[in-house]
């Protein structure tokens, strides 16, 4: 019997008891992502090794085990190593570029799919010094080819680790479709609502958000945020009383999928404000806010730069720049509309954004063929999609 371990970040046993209970799902598709693993682990032992907050190592079901490690052990080489050493597993599906699971799963040659969801940015040395051990670790002829989020991040390994595009393989989430009704504009007669969904860290830009709230409030146009997330809570309220609209402000925490949403939609923005330093895939909460069709203000961040368009599709502004949101959430606050303009462009916008093949097909694949006898990676590579895509614009290939 084969056994597949999946490398991750995030509690697989937790969310597993979740849906067992009938709880509702904290992001989405996260019910199917547990019942891939499920159903996998009908033919082969399956075993997920997370980095999360609780210790443990459960069997869910036959052939179906949860391990987690704490933070402090998930980067000890010694621990690592022993724990791979122990479990065996035939093959690897690595969630997190982890520079020890990569290590010892090119040390091994068994059949391993990285699965990323990084942008990756050559902008400084250390950049650099991480970009060609990472390009190493992944070159193993174990490795049939290296996955990842969408579009601009799976170019990003190609322009910044040198990867061929015929070994990068771009994957998406599920197709997610745009509610019926647009937006109308919001009223004048009540602060402007402002919703985030995301981490609550200084990353995702959440310190940014605050900033620009404040400028707007010292203005007397003051703005009512909604912070949807977990992160250190109290130290934000805080950081929100300093600033002066700590009465203007919520930290929810952590919200169920479904709630988010529904505020998304109640809310008159939504505001992705990620610093370029969050090395992140295509946002899931974009494609929501999107999905919602209230007016999204989104930063310049690389993994969605020029898939959205300025005044059409959203509004961008100058990433870590909390005087550029405040300007753009005041130019959407009073041009009523740019608000309608922007909810009625939200289905196109959103219909364009999905690139590459779906994650749990990926993953089907992978385990029934993770040698690529059947030619899957060179279908469904980023080179591929480029060629078809520019065949579909009438455009010449790269190159030509």
């Amino acid at each position: 019997m084969g056994h597949l371990l999946i490398v991750q970040h995030g509690d697989y046993g937790a969310a597993f008891h979740r849906m067992e209970q009938g709880l509702p799902e904290t992001y989405r598709d996260q019910k199917a992502s547990v019942d891939v693993m499920r159903e996998i682990a009908g033919s082969e032992r399956v075993t997920t090794l997370a980095i999360c907050d609780r210790q443990h190592e459960e069997e869910l079901l036959p052939n179906l085990w949860s391990i987690g490690i704490m933070r402090d052990r998930a980067y000890s080489v010694r621990h690592v190593w022993g724990l791979l050493n122990r479990l065996a597993p035939s093959k690897i599906i690595l969630r997190t570029p982890h520079r020890y699971a990569m290590l010892w799963a090119r040390w091994s040659g068994l059949p391993t799919l990285p699965i990323f969801a990084n942008t990756f940015t050559s902008t400084t040395l250390r950049h650099r010094q991480e970009n060609f051990l990472t390009r190493w670790l992944v070159s193993g002829a174990n490795m049939p080819c290296v996955a990842n989020h969408s579009l601009n991040a799976s170019v990003s390994l190609q322009e910044h680790l040198g990867l061929a595009p015929e070994r990068i393989v771009p994957w998406d989430r599920s197709i997610l479709h745009a509610d019926s009704h647009p937006k109308p504009a919001a009223p004048d007669d009540r602060p402007f609502r402002v919703f985030y969904a995301g981490p609550i860290s200084e990353a995702k830009g959440v310190g940014d958000l605050l900033e620009a709230a404040a400028l707007l409030a010292r203005e007397a146009r003051p703005l009512h945020v909604d912070f949807a997330g977990a992160g250190d809570l109290s130290s934000w309220r805080r950081r929100a009383a300093d600033l002066g609209v700590g009465n203007w402000t919520r930290f929810l925490g952590s919200l169920a999928n479904a709630e988010v949403r529904q505020r998304m939609r109640e809310a008159d923005a939504v505001v992705v404000p990620s610093r370029h330093t969050y090395a992140e895939g295509l946002p899931n909460t974009l494609c929501e806010a999107l999905a919602s069709r209230t007016p999204v203000v989104v930063s310049d961040h690389p993994s969605f730069a020029s898939r959205l368009r300025h005044n059409k599709d959203c509004l961008i502004f100058c990433a870590a720049a909390p005087q550029s949101l405040a300007a753009e959430l005041a130019n959407l606050r009073n041009k009523a509309d740019l608000q309608i303009a922007l909810s009625h462009n939200a289905p196109e916008a959103l219909r364009r954004l999905p690139f590459g093949i779906n994650w749990f097909t990926l993953i089907r694949t992978f385990v029934k063929d993770p040698h690529d006898a059947t030619g899957w990676v060179a279908r469904n590579s980023l080179a591929a999609l480029q060629a078809s895509q520019a065949a579909a614009a009438g455009m010449p290939e790269a190159g030509c």
